[in-house]
C-alpha cells in the first residue's frame, strides 16, 4: 500500500485525478458500474473537492474556543465591582477546558504530511497541510496561556500540553531529517497521528458526562466539522469510489467518536433542561448547581 493513501484527511493527486477513471473505465473500485458516466464524474469531482476543502475548515474550527475566551477576558477587564458579581466564577469560565490533544496532533500531522508532500511535489496534498500546520502551531502555542487556571484541572492540562508539544517537535525534527531518504516514514507516522486527531474527544467523554461539561470535548463546531470531514472520507475510501482499508478504518473511528460526542452534547443539554424545569417548579427554596455552558 502506498502510504500516500494513508492520510485520514486529504486526497492524494492520484485520488484527485479524474483522468485515472477516464483512462481506465473498468476499475474494480467502481464496481458494479462498468463504465464511468458523466454524472459519476461530476459526483467524484464534488466529493474530491469536499475532501480537499473540509480539512481546512476543520483546522480553523478551534478558533471557536479561542475567540470566546479572548472576548470574555476583554470584558473582564471592565469594572465589575457591582453587588453580586463573582470574580472567582468569572475567571473559571474565561478559560479553555479542553485537553490539548486535538491541537498538538493537528500541528504534528500537518507538518509531517506537508514535508512529505513537498518532497514528492504533491501540491494538492501540500496546500491544506501548510494551512493546517500554521493554524495548529498557533493553537498549540497559545493554548497554555488560555487554559483554565483551576488548581487541579489546569495543572494536569498544562502537563499534558508540555509532553505533547515537546514530543511533537521531536517527531517533526525526526521527520525533517529523514524525509529525503525515508519519505514514507513521515506519512506513516502522520497517518497514525491522524487517528488520534479524529478521535480526540474520546479521552474526555466520560468526564464530560460525569461533570455535565461539554467544554471538555471542544466546541460543537469542532465536533461537527470533524464529523462531516470524516464522514466524507469514509465515502471516498469505501467501495463506492476508491477502496482503502487504512483510510476507511481511521475515518470510521472518527465518525463514531465525533458522532458520540455530538450525541453526548444532546444528552447533557436535555439533562440540563430537565434540571432547570425541576428547579423552577420547586420554588424559591430549590437549589441549582452551576455548570459550564451546555453546548
Amino acid at each position: 500500500h502506498d502510504p500516500a493513501y494513508l492520510s485520514t484527511s486529504y486526497p492524494s493527486p492520484q485520488t484527485l485525478s479524474i483522468e485515472r477513471f477516464v483512462t481506465h473505465p473498468k476499475t474494480p473500485q467502481l464496481a458494479p458500474t462498468e463504465y464511468i458516466s458523466n454524472s459519476m464524474l461530476t459526483w467524484i469531482t464534488l466529493l474530491n473537492f469536499l475532501c480537499s476543502i473540509l480539512p481546512i475548515i476543520t483546522f480553523a474550527s478551534p478558533a471557536t474556543i479561542f475567540l470566546p475566551v479572548l472576548l470574555k477576558q476583554q470584558q473582564q477587564q471592565r469594572p465589575t465591582n457591582y453587588p453580586g458579581h463573582d470574580h472567582q466564577d468569572n475567571n473559571a469560565n474565561n478559560a479553555i477546558e479542553m485537553p490539548p490533544l486535538a491541537l498538538t496532533t493537528q500541528m504534528l500531522q500537518c507538518f509531517l504530511f506537508g514535508i512529505y508532500a513537498h518532497h514528492l511535489h504533491m501540491r494538492t496534498l501540500l496546500i491544506p497541510n501548510v494551512a493546517g500546520f500554521i493554524l495548529g502551531f498557533i493553537w498549540s502555542t497559545v493554548y497554555p496561556f488560555k487554559v483554565t487556571t483551576s488548581t487541579s484541572t489546569g495543572g494536569l492540562l498544562r502537563t499534558q500540553w508540555r509532553m505533547q508539544y515537546a514530543t511533537s517537535w521531536l517527531i517533526m525534527v525526526l521527520g525533517l531529517l529523514t524525509v529525503r531518504k525515508m519519505p514514507y516514514l513521515s506519512s506513516t507516522i502522520a497517518a497514525g497521528v491522524g487517528v488520534l486527531m479524529c478521535t480526540y474527544p474520546l479521552s474526555s467523554m466520560r468526564q464530560a458526562l460525569k461533570e455535565k461539561n461539554t467544554n471538555l470535548m471542544g466546541s460543537t463546531v469542532m465536533n461537527c466539522c470533524m464529523f462531516v470531514t470524516c464522514f466524507v472520507w469514509v465515502i471516498h475510501s469505501s467501495w463506492l469510489v476508491e477502496y482503502d482499508i487504512y483510510v476507511l478504518v481511521a475515518n470510521t473511528a472518527g465518525v463514531i467518536v465525533q458522532g458520540g460526542a455530538l450525541t453526548l452534547r444532546v444528552v447533557i443539554a436535555k439533562d440540563g433542561s430537565t434540571t432547570t424545569r425541576a428547579v423552577v417548579q420547586g420554588g424559591d427554596n430549590a437549589e441549582l448547581s452551576v455548570t459550564s455552558p451546555l453546548l
